[in-house]
């Protein structure tokens, strides 16, 4: 019989014995655990499998016991281990077998325990599982409602395997709250801990809704209380669309949307119910970036983080960002803040990106700010006159979201960029300039850091809302930003958005411009326009398309369609009184048509930076074709070669009411051409032309079929009117 020389590892890893010589060289025994002992924090959990395999060719391997022993120095729960195993009396040769031992439900202390295995009555293999159990430095919490991100590309997954790059430590831990999206695995709402490499499922809560504030809030403060620590990170990840469009959007169960009231009503009564104040709420989701959210969530934390503008479908870049916290674990909102907003900037490079990093301690002097500038602009809402004042400062300050196209905006604008433009509008107000000015310094105080991309330069940290779309004026902005019949935001802000919209409804007639009297002379096509405007259009079309569909996919019939434009080489004069003559050379534009794919596109300018002439971001409307497909626009820059390049889809706004973030565009995607058609009213609907990415776009002549042409007008007012004829192309 063979004696055996036994030679012991006692930390985590390999295990070997040594034969006689006629052995020499061969390893009887082998034992392996994955992954190896990572120390851990109050609450975490940590699974540890251990492998054992008898290589001997001729000779069972008798085992008699496994069990969990502690070393003497344990403070532990006996609960603290537990161990499952599917290894019998013997290994047989060449067989393996395993031992799962869980580690979790741990106090501060020290964990001093054995995995023991006796071996056929020698002495047993120990292998160690020792760590000293302290308070991690940070938890960071994170609320992922899947969506359509998820379901259609796997972002949030994405994301989630950034997590998992670096996992929870001794420093940090890492949770998540999945759920909310057509998808295995999303259907019900999860608890996860992650780990480097893998997640931990730690609890199950069926099928719930994610955008009930119940959720939000018992989320909060089930994981501030599991998962103590010196400072909480707070992520909620979905689509978002601001103050009025709320957070998230539940493919599961209703409601889909979190309003953002409800979001500070959730935290606020975490906050209260825990006594804790978090070092930092983000929002991994467009459209956060607003003096509103903050207003209402800033008594619950030292610092937030959110985009002003839409966010690309990567989100945030959260490898980076926790690697940060786990090796400074001691820094603190700011120093995590800016690098949240360089990783996402840095993984983002080639999308329209704004990101900021906002100080709670300077936002009761930006209240105040805001407060003040309401009321000395406020007189300037009870005539015509003034009112296209602020119109104009409003339309020239650059905003987000916010498309005369779509019968849904959500009317975001720069809030230093508006305070500066009203102070340029109104130079001899001498107050209403000193407020305007105040505004834009207690703004910038209160954005500690900021990084946009190129075509974002006049982006600033904070946006508030105020309206360039009278059509889409937000009825239920006083609601959003109060709780509990308590206004979060400022009272006096309130009430100038209300009596500047309340005069354009009594006024529409006087505001609003119209174009009639259009001609062709062979040469030129011309127009009359009443009242001032901003934006002029050339469109080309058919007056009996047949092709257009509406938005529950039913042919509509012979309508009119335009669909393409230009919005260049229009010249516009004055006339008589508040009119404008407009004309537009017909040979001279007669290869300037847009087209994407060699299919003709309304071709948009999304003026990132109205106080700057020339345009570098466009929006293209389309369809994604599927069953359920979204409306929406393929994102176009010009980029630094000087390019038009299609850079990602962004759903338009729906019934979801939530701005949709970037998403890449897979080549072989499809998706139809959208038209402005006359269904009732002018509109945007989905032809049955189809484009495939990749994507080129380019100018030149459109095919003889689009044999009609009218001039379309955008004013101050927010409305956009096409002339009520045409004439031929």
């Amino acid at each position: 019989m063979h004696k055996y020389l036994r030679c012991y590892f006692y930390l985590l890893g390999f295990l070997c014995f040594g034969l006689s010589a006629s052995w020499a060289g061969i390893q009887p025994l082998s034992f392996t655990v994955q992954p190896a002992v990572n120390q851990m924090a109050i609450g975490q959990t940590q699974q540890l499998t251990y492998t054992i395999r008898n290589n001997v060719q001729t000779q069972r391997l008798p085992l008699r016991r496994i069990a969990i022993v502690n070393n003497g120095a344990d403070v532990q729960a006996p609960s603290a281990t537990t161990l499952s195993t599917n290894c019998r009396s013997f290994l047989a040769p060449n067989e393996s077998c395993s031992i799962t031992v869980v580690v979790s439900n741990l106090h501060q202390g020290t964990l001093a325990r054995f995995l023991s295995i006796d071996y056929g009555g020698r002495a047993p293999l120990l292998s160690s599982i020792v760590m000293n159990v302290e308070q991690a430095k940070y938890t960071i919490l994170v609320y992922i409602v899947g969506s359509d991100l998820e379901s259609k590309s796997g972002a949030a997954t994405d994301n989630i395997n950034q997590m998992m790059q670096v996992g929870s430590t001794k420093n940090m831990n890492v949770v998540i709250e999945t759920g909310g999206a057509q998808k295995a695995g999303w259907l019900t709402v999860q608890r996860k801990l992650v780990l480097p490499g893998s997640l931990f499922l730690l609890q199950d809560l069926g099928s719930i809704s994610m955008g009930a504030t119940s959720t939000v809030q018992d989320f909060l403060e089930w994981g501030v209380t599991n998962y103590p620590a010196d400072k909480y990170i707070i992520v909620y990840w979905d689509h978002g669309g601001g103050p009025n469009g709320g957070f998230g959007f539940d493919e599961v169960n209703p409601p889909a949307i979190t309003p953002m009231n409800q979001i500070v009503a959730a935290t606020m009564a975490a906050s209260n119910n825990t006594g804790k104040r978090f070092e930092i709420i983000g929002f991994d989701a467009c459209l956060f970036g607003s003096a509103e959210t903050i207003a209402g969530l800033y008594p619950y934390t030292n610092y937030y983080v959110g985009s002003e503008d839409l966010e690309p479908g990567e989100g945030w870049q959260y490898n980076t960002f926790l690697s940060y916290v786990n090796t400074h674990p001691t820094a603190d909102g700011l120093a995590v803040g800016t690098e949240i907003v360089n990783g996402y900037t840095n993984q983002n490079k080639n999308d329209s990106t704004t990101l900021s990093v906002i100080d709670s301690t300077a936002i009761p002097d930006l209240l105040s700010a805001v407060d003040n500038f309401a009321v000395a602009l406020q007189p300037y809402t009870n005539n015509v006159a003034n009112w296209k004042n602020i119109a104009r400062s409003r339309f020239k300050a650059p905003d987000y979201s916010t498309s005369v196209w779509d019968n849904e905006s959500y009317d975001l604008v720069d809030l230093v960029e508006f305070a500066s433009r009203v102070f340029d509008q109104f130079p001899v107000d001498i107050d209403l300039r000193a407020a305007s000015t105040a505004l834009a310094d207690a703004t910038q105080n209160a954005v500690k850091y900021f990084k946009n991309s190129p075509n974002r330069e006049a982006s600033f940290g904070l946006t508030v809302y105020f309206p360039s779309i009278l059509a889409s004026y937000k009825t239920d902005y006083p609601n959003n930003t109060s709780l509990n019949g308590n206004q979060f935001f400022s009272t006096n802000y309130i009430n100038l958005v209300t009596a500047y919209n309340n005069f354009y409804t009594a006024n529409t007639a006087s505001l609003v411009a119209n174009i009639v009297n259009l001609n062709f002379d062979g040469t030129n096509y011309t127009a009359t326009v009443s009242n001032d405007f901003d934006e002029l259009f050339a469109a080309v079309g058919n007056d009996s398309c047949n092709n257009v569909f509406d938005n529950n996919n039913n042919n509509i019939g012979a309508v009119p369609c335009y669909t393409s434009i230009q919005y260049s080489n229009i010249n516009s004069t004055p006339s008589v009184g508040t009119t404008f003559d407009v004309s537009f050379n017909k040979a001279q534009n007669l290869a300037s048509w847009p087209s994407l794919n060699t299919e003709p596109v309304l071709f948009i300018p999304n003026d990132t930076n109205p106080s700057v002439a020339g345009e570098d971001t466009f929006l293209i409307p389309v369809k994604e074709v599927s069953p359920t497909g979204s409306n929406g626009y393929l994102n176009v820059i010009l980029n630094s070669s000087n390019e038009y390049e299609v850079v990602g889809f962004q759903k338009s706004t729906g019934s979801a009411n939530s701005a949709g973030k970037i998403g890449e565009i897979a080549d072989g995607t499809q998706f139809y051409v959208r038209t402005y058609a006359l269904n009732g009213t002018w509109m945007l609907l989905r032809t049955d032309r189809i484009v495939t990415a990749p994507f080129s776009v380019t100018f030149g002549t459109v095919p003889n079929t689009f044999d009609a042409f009218r001039f379309l007008v955008g004013d101050i007012t927010g409305a956009l009117t096409i002339t009520a004829n045409s004439v031929a192309y």
